[in-house]
C-alpha cells in the first residue's frame, strides 16, 4: 500500500508490534490498539490474506495457520506548505506520507 496518510513514525510503532507474530494474534491485537495505524495496518493484513486464499483456492487454507514473515514501513513524499504566521512571517507545515508492505507465509 502507498501513500498513506500516516507518518511513518505512528505505522512503526504499530507494525513493531505484530512483527514475526500469528495473524490471528496480530488481528486480536489491532483490535485493542485505539491508533489510526492500526486501523491501516489492519485493512492491510485482512486485504493480504484474502488475496492469499484467492490464489490458493485449491488448497484448504485458513486464517489460523498464517503467520506475518515481514513487515516493512517506509516514507512516502513529503507534502509541504506554508501556513501564515504573525507579522507577516510563514511557518513550514511537513505532512509525511508513508509506504506499507507486508508479506505473509502460510505455515
Amino acid at each position: 500500500m502507498k501513500n498513506i496518510s500516516c507518518s511513518p513514525r505512528k505505522l512503526r510503532l504499530v507494525a513493531n508490534i505484530i512483527r514475526n507474530k500469528k495473524v490471528e494474534y496480530s488481528l486480536y491485537k489491532l483490535n485493542n490498539i485505539k491508533n489510526k495505524g492500526a486501523i491501516i495496518i489492519k485493512k492491510l493484513l485482512l486485504s493480504a490474506i484474502s488475496n492469499c486464499k484467492i490464489q490458493n483456492l485449491k488448497k484448504d487454507i485458513n486464517k489460523y495457520n498464517f503467520y506475518i514473515e515481514k513487515i516493512l514501513v517506509n516514507q512516502g513524499y513529503q507534502l509541504k506548505k506554508i501556513r501564515p504566521a504573525p507579522q507577516g512571517r510563514g511557518n513550514k507545515v511537513r505532512k509525511k506520507y508513508s509506504n506499507l508492505y507486508i508479506t505473509i507465509i502460510s505455515k
